[in-house]
């Protein structure tokens, strides 16, 4: 899974892409340095599957269904703002559409919809909250979990942000997230987010930030 944001403004908005066949990891990595938008993704679903070229003015929805053709890969998009994402997940064969629309009649809407986006949200709004983790001037990826009670468990860095004490803030400010409600069963964990510098994430501010100096 990864994270990045960005404006509404920006999900509509065509840019050119350049992104060449290549594994899919890689190729999602570009995506999101070039668009600063969020895809959260399971590290083994994408495993040794390659991404398709893409090299045209696109929108950021378009660029990656373009991306994700001959992957067995679909994108799901849901929210908006900064609380927006992309979700990949198994595109469904005709036999599982039909029984997903049956069941779906069958049975009343999921009342607890949109879960990644949640976790990025409260997560975001954490950041935010504090001076030493205040996203803007650093790139920092983390990896954790969301346990029973909607908590971050066992989280860890990747790779620093550049700065020792911020990586410690981020990962005590992780462990006071708390999320609404618990994730569904059959989410795959662990989740990793990746957080981008503003310079790659225009337009995207904390609430009540408007400018001012990097940290």
């Amino acid at each position: 899974m990864a994270f990045a944001a960005v404006s509404a403004r920006a999900q509509a908005e065509a840019m050119r892409f350049d992104i060449a066949r290549q594994p899919l990891t890689a190729a999602l990595e570009q995506y999101g340095l070039r668009t600063g938008l969020p895809v959260f993704f399971d590290a083994e679903l994408v495993a040794g599957r390659d991404a398709s070229p893409v090299q045209a003015t696109l929108t950021p929805a378009e660029a990656l269904a373009l991306l994700l053709q001959g992957t067995g890969l679909v994108a799901d998009y849901a929210g908006t703002g900064p609380g927006a994402a992309f979700v990949l997940k198994p595109l469904p064969d005709e036999a599982a559409l039909r029984e997903r629309a049956l069941a779906s009649r069958a049975a009343p809407a999921d009342p607890q919809p949109g879960y990644d986006g949640l976790v990025q949200t409260r997560i975001w709004e954490a950041f935010c909250g504090n001076p030493r983790t205040l996203p803007g001037g650093y790139r920092a990826a983390m990896r954790f979990v969301v346990d029973g009670s909607g908590r971050i468990a066992n989280a860890f860095l990747l790779h620093t942000s550049g700065d020792r004490a911020r990586d410690g803030a981020i990962l005590e400010t992780l462990r006071q997230v708390r999320i609404d409600r618990a994730p569904p069963p059959e989410m795959a964990q662990p989740l990793t987010m990746l957080i981008l510098p503003r310079a790659q994430t225009p337009g995207l501010e904390c609430p009540g930030r408007h400018g001012g100096p990097d940290r």
